[in-house]
């Protein structure tokens, strides 16, 4: 069962099912670490579970892009995520303004 959501609201993938960017079903939290010499950090969960990124491996979107490899991160700044398993395990896909 899915719930209806206005297209303006939230944008889903082909099928139409998951969130692939701001809406208000996407994961929310919180840039615990952030070193943008190389690129990497980490997002602390809702439930306080920290998931680390690194730039090259991930999307970047909106207005956390500042220009070409130069990114608006910081820590402590609220940003959406995405997941996905990787060879390290479960790692941050996507990240994007929240909505």
């Amino acid at each position: 069962m899915s719930a209806e959501l206005p297209e303006d609201e939230a944008r889903v993938d082909e099928e139409g099912e998951r969130p692939v960017g701001p809406g208000p079903l996407a994961y929310v939290g919180t840039v615990v670490r952030w070193n943008p010499e190389s690129g990497s950090g980490a997002v602390r969960t809702g439930s306080g579970r920290e998931l680390e990124f690194e730039v090259e491996h991930a999307v970047v979107l909106g207005s956390l892009v500042a220009g070409p490899r130069a990114w608006a991160i910081s820590v402590g700044q609220h940003v959406g995520y995405d997941v996905g398993w990787t060879s390290r395990g479960l790692r941050v896909t996507k990240l994007f303004p929240p909505a």
